[in-house]
């Protein structure tokens, strides 16, 4: 990294301002306080949340360890028939997570993966990819 870059404390990004490093820190501690207290905040590209660890029996080449996101999309869709917020973040980008699922989740996670990121982690032994 250049020396000129200023680093997030809360999630280890960099950034080419001292302002835009405050900035993410901040949106991040209010984004954890709204979940911590029940809510479910609406999300915006850029914004870095938890997602959860995903492994496959039967396609362990879609295995994904959690840990930090970075949203790269936010909607709305409906699920059980309700309305519900999903959300993509970069690490993942093919997959939509039920974000009020992941609210709820995001004091547990954070306890879990402090300020590492999420990452495919694929599994590509043969017993582990079955497409039969």
């Amino acid at each position: 990294m250049p020396e000129s870059t200023y680093l997030c404390t809360e999630t280890g990004r960099h950034f080419d301002t001292e302002a835009a490093a405050r900035a993410s820190e901040a949106r991040f501690r209010e984004i954890q306080v709204k979940c911590d207290a029940g809510e479910v905040p609406e999300l915006r590209a850029g914004d870095v949340i938890y997602v959860d660890t995903s492994l496959y029996v039967s396609h362990g080449i879609d295995d994904f360890r959690g840990g930090l996101g970075e949203v790269i999309e936010f909607g709305s869709s409906k699920s059980a028939g309700v309305p519900t917020p999903f959300v993509k973040v970069a690490q993942d980008p093919d997959t939509w997570n039920n974000w009020k699922l992941l609210a709820a989740m995001q004091k547990k996670l954070r306890e879990e993966f402090g300020k590492k990121w999420s990452h495919p982690d694929p599994d590509n032994r043969p017993e582990f990819n079955r497409w039969d």
